[in-house]
């Protein structure tokens, strides 16, 4: 996933599993350049509480932080897409927030590794959702390694992906890791918690489903890959971003705040 002599930066969320994998690195490779990064996504008590977490593991470790705040920058909050068709999908647009930004900040950090704490569960769980909805394309994003969208860009790791979520929990427990002890407003009868549930349900009696999930989905990707090649990514005509569309996500949800009448920051 990366060298030891190669500038690796983390996405940190406040979370035990992007605070366990900052911890870890640190320990497992005290000599490998690390660079925490962290998106204030303007969520009231939720988002202070974050990142309150975050500056106190960043300092606890001695890793340069470097924090994005959504609404001192862009002067727009998550909360903000309740006025747009994604009101009933937050974390969907959440997700695509943070992937643009953090993609953006590894640049200016001079990062050549982004890493992410995706877990068993997040991953398998995400497949088994493309999986019943047949978006065969979006298995690829999901490979453990991603190449980077452009040069001069990070290539993205997921150094997690075959823990259980309960792993590092425990070991944020153990090893007394500071991690957000609240959970976000707006996660309440989603997608993701509802398939957090379905998946906890069929692994009920068999404590290996979930790794047996991931298994089966990561032997297909290479299959998908010579079915469904990759689209050759252009530019965003809006921001210049790498995208496979003339418009790229970012900037189409960043559209859709316009037409609410939000006013942000160009």
């Amino acid at each position: 996933m990366f060298r030891e002599d190669s500038a690796v930066a983390v996405a940190v969320s406040g979370g035990k599993d992007s605070a366990a994998l900052l911890h870890v690195l640190k320990r497992a490779y005290p000599k490998l350049k690390l660079v925490a990064l962290h998106v204030n996504l303007g969520i009231p008590t939720y988002s202070e509480h974050c990142q309150a977490k975050v500056e106190k593991l960043a300092g606890m470790l001695n890793v340069e932080l470097h924090v994005f705040d959504l609404y001192k920058e862009l002067c727009i909050r998550i909360g903000d897409f309740k006025k747009t068709p994604f009101k009933r999908k937050l974390c969907s647009v959440c997700g695509t927030i943070k992937r643009r930004v953090f993609e953006e900040m590894a640049v200016k950090v001079n990062a050549q590794v982004l890493a992410t704490g995706h877990n068993l569960e997040d991953v398998a769980g995400i497949m088994f959702n493309n999986f019943l909805y047949g978006r065969w394309e979006h298995f690829i994003r999901l490979k453990p390694v991603l190449p980077p969208l452009a040069e001069g860009m990070a290539s993205k790791v997921k150094p997690l992906i075959r823990c259980p979520q309960t792993e590092n929990l425990l070991y944020c427990l153990y090893e007394d890791v500071p991690f957000r002890e609240i959970d976000c407003p707006f996660s309440t009868g989603t997608g993701v918690r509802k398939r957090a549930e379905t998946l906890e349900l069929l692994s009920k009696d068999n404590p290996y489903f979930k790794h047996q999930l991931l298994n089966r989905f990561l032997e297909l990707i290479p299959l998908l890959e010579n079915v469904k090649p990759k689209p050759a990514l252009g530019k965003c005509k809006v921001c210049g971003f790498p995208s496979s569309g003339e418009v790229c996500a970012f900037c189409k949800r960043i559209s859709l705040l316009r037409k609410s009448g939000i006013k942000f920051k160009a």
